[in-house]
């Protein structure tokens, strides 16, 4: 479970680079209520929980997706193959100077995009908390990336600690946003994209230990089991 944990926040920690270039102008004009300081802190707070929530939300749902229609044997070795598809996924988008590219031109999506702005016009930490759960709701390669990898951890509970703990670790990132805008300029945001391609190697390296390990475990177990 540490593991997993564990996982989960460094693949959001290293990956908010991508939220910065991505959702940062969303952060960088929150309608912050109030003008010191604490408010700041606190509307900026208000406004990632509602991020995470969603994120949360994501992770009930592909858990018991999850659960449904993935036999427990089969678990270990999709993570494997998943690690593996997204090492090859990095390899293409590294050498071939592909980027990811989302599509979002569904009603949907339009619906979401007219309600943020709605939001946007009147300051209170009710709106602030909606804007960040909407914002969990926008096309994001990153949090589907997230949500293929809480797919391989095997329970729904799981699913949502791994994608409550990927929130979590975009926090820090997400959070200085609103104190530092001004130091990240279009031409940097565009930079801090570029290193998207390498959180999907990380994740899939982890993913492929994580079924490793796991599998070598449940072999244990079995063998133990055998013995008795």
């Amino acid at each position: 479970m540490t593991w997993l944990l564990l996982s989960a926040w460094v693949m959001g920690f290293v990956g908010s680079t991508h939220c910065i270039g991505m959702c940062g102008p969303l952060a960088m004009s929150l309608p912050i209520v109030g003008n010191s300081t604490f408010d700041r802190l606190f509307s900026a707070l208000v406004y990632n929980l509602g991020r995470i929530t969603t994120y949360a939300f994501y992770g009930s749902l592909i858990g018991i997706t999850q659960t449904l229609f993935v036999p427990f044997v089969f678990q270990h070795e999709l993570s494997i193959i998943m690690g593996i598809l997204l090492i090859l996924l990095s390899l293409y988008f590294i050498f071939f100077q592909k980027t990811v590219r989302v599509f979002n031109n569904n009603k949907f999506y339009q619906w979401v995009t007219k309600t943020l702005g709605v939001l946007y016009q009147k300051s209170s930490l009710q709106n602030i908390f909606l804007i960040g759960t909407l914002n969990g709701l926008l096309p994001c390669g990153l949090v589907y990336l997230a949500l293929a990898s809480a797919f391989a951890t095997g329970t729904a509970f799981k699913s949502i600690l791994f994608m409550s703990f990927f929130g979590l670790g975009t926090l820090p990132a997400m959070w200085s946003m609103v104190f530092f805008a001004n130091y990240f300029s279009p031409m940097i945001r565009s930079y801090l994209r570029k290193v998207y391609p390498f959180i999907f190697a990380i994740t899939g390296i982890m993913l492929i230990v994580r079924g490793m390990t796991n599998a070598h475990d449940l072999h244990d177990t079995i063998q133990t089991a055998c013995r008795k």
